[in-house]
């Protein structure tokens, strides 16, 4: 057999395999344009009755890697389906992020689970709705349900000292409780230099405490709120001896499995774990390349779980439907905790709590790990739920969440393309109002009405419009603000005015004559 015809033989089984794999399942959704165009990179196609050679053809860049294996049946949700594909394969354009992963649940179900990009760059093997990511802090409200069905079955107190629990913690000068503790205001110390870039293992939640236990506290219980990692390893270890079982096994038996969680587990370094993503970090360059290898073993409660968004949305949906927390069980992990001064710090027992840019409630929880980073985001009284992962540095945070969410509120609004909508396209100077004092930046705006696109420049920041939409004179636009988070702006069009805001800071407009 010739050279040339071994080369066409091997790409043809390859390319079969390619589309075993496209077509397998029909449930999956998955950046199969990948396969396709590994077919064409090899010099194959299907067209008309059978294979043909396009030989020279090459793959499609990263950022077009979005069109599902099978196209998902029309329903009211597809034009928000349609917007948060956009708008995740332009952040994935604008920040060299390697894959994504975005689920979101309305009304108990997950209406919308899909991959973007790829978990492995080197093999381009792309995103599937199965890939498992490091999802940092979202998994301290994980814990958080434990400690929850703890105190629901009178296991656990949260007022008692904590060495009721840990005896082997030693006594500060204050004593401290798991209500502090989950709360962020028992003064246990966060991450000190590169500690959470540790590659040691550890055998035990207990044997994880040495790192912090010795150090005192950095402020009397209760004074303050300060961010800590290290106390939800200490909660660990409260369940476990509340519980009687192994923290892991725990979490797996009471609350994975309870749930339906069925993709989430603790991140073993150790272990094969199918669809576990590979992980990346970014130079200064703004190209990938791997992160370093970290042993999440000292943290699982504080933030060593992998998950897939799905599981992660049928988690957040899990405590807006009857059958696995009490109501007020719900409320007490969702209510603000207070200082003892009584302000409020905007964090319940592993959740932050507030409201939206439209005085919506939420609740959520970012995560942010050595190659990776995650949100979650739940609307308590519109039973929407949505998740976000990536194998890198993203733009994950509440902005960047509700702008996934958004649509999923009204699906029944479809955004008119006609010419008769009034066109908000030009140059428009701007003033933003932040922290009581004013920014100057310049709104460009491409395109026709219903759709556009362009940027923001404020100073030397230049903000790209990563989605752009008009209803009637309504201006709403998605930036990408320092290539790292996403600001929602809602602007109202009025002649040669517009007035809204940027997220939560008030924005006004005017087009120079």
């Amino acid at each position: 057999m010739s050279r040339l015809a071994s080369l066409l033989w091997a790409s043809l089984w390859a390319s079969i395999g390619g589309l075993t794999l496209a077509l397998r399942g029909s449930h999956r959704t998955c950046n199969c344009l990948e396969t396709a165009m590994k077919m064409k990179s090899m010099g194959l196609a299907l067209g008309g009755g059978g294979l043909v050679l396009l030989l020279g053809l090459s793959a499609a860049p990263l950022q077009s890697q979005s069109v599902p294996a099978v196209a998902p049946a029309p329903s009211r949700h597809s034009h928000a389906i349609a917007r948060g594909r956009m708008v995740v394969n332009e952040i994935l354009r604008h920040t060299g992020v390697p894959g994504m992963s975005v689920a979101v649940g309305v009304d108990g179900e997950v209406v919308w689970a899909e991959g973007f990009g790829y978990a492995d760059l080197e093999n381009r093997v792309p995103v599937w709705e199965e890939t498992k990511f490091r999802v940092g802090s979202v998994s301290k409200p994980i814990t958080a349900a434990a400690v929850a069905l703890l105190v629901e079955q009178g296991r656990l107190d949260l007022d008692a000292p904590v060495q009721r629990y840990v005896p082997s913690f030693p006594e500060k000068r204050w004593p401290i409780t798991t209500r502090q503790l989950a709360g962020h205001l028992a003064g246990v110390r966060h991450y000190r230099g590169r500690e959470n870039y540790s590659s040691e293992h550890y055998t035990s939640v207990l044997e994880g405490l040495q790192i912090f236990q010795d150090d005192t506290l950095l402020y009397a219980p209760g004074t303050r709120y300060s961010y800590s990692s290290y106390a939800w390893n200490l909660i660990s270890a409260v369940v476990e001896s509340a519980s009687g079982e192994d923290f892991l096994r725990y979490m797996h038996e009471n609350v994975f499995a309870a749930v339906g969680m069925a993709h989430t587990v603790a991140d073993h370094t150790d272990s094969i774990i199918p669809h576990r993503t590979r992980f990346y970090m970014r130079t200064r360059a703004g190209t990938a390349m791997n992160a370093p290898y970290v042993d999440n073993s000292y943290k699982w409660a504080g933030g060593g779980f992998l998950s897939n968004t799905a599981d992660l949305v049928r988690f957040g949906m899990a405590h807006l439907n009857e059958g696995f927390l009490r109501p007020e069980t719900i409320e007490l992990l969702w209510t603000s905790q207070r200082t003892n001064e009584g302000e409020e710090t905007g964090y319940g027992i592993g959740w932050r709590v507030g409201t939206d840019y439209e005085s919506r409630r939420i609740v959520s929880h970012g995560g942010s790990s050595v190659g990776g980073r995650a949100h979650l985001l739940i609307f308590p009284d519109d039973g929407v739920v949505v998740a976000m992962l990536a194998n890198s540095s993203a733009p994950m945070n509440a902005a960047a969440t509700w702008a996934i969410a958004e649509p999923f509120f009204t699906p029944e609004v479809v955004t008119g393309l006609s010419a008769e909508q009034p066109n908000l396209a030009g140059v428009y100077e701007c003033q933003v109002e932040v922290e009581e004092r004013t920014v100057d930046s310049t709104l460009r705006l491409l395109g026709s009405p219903g759709r556009y696109w362009g940027r923001i420049v404020a100073g030397e920041q230049v903000s790209p419009i990563v989605h752009a939409e008009s209803r009637g004179h309504d201006l709403r636009l998605i930036a990408l603000q320092g290539g790292f988070w996403v600001g929602n702006v809602r602007l109202r069009v009025e002649g040669d005015r517009a007035t809204g805001r940027i997220n939560s800071s008030a924005m006004s407009c005017s087009i120079p004559e």
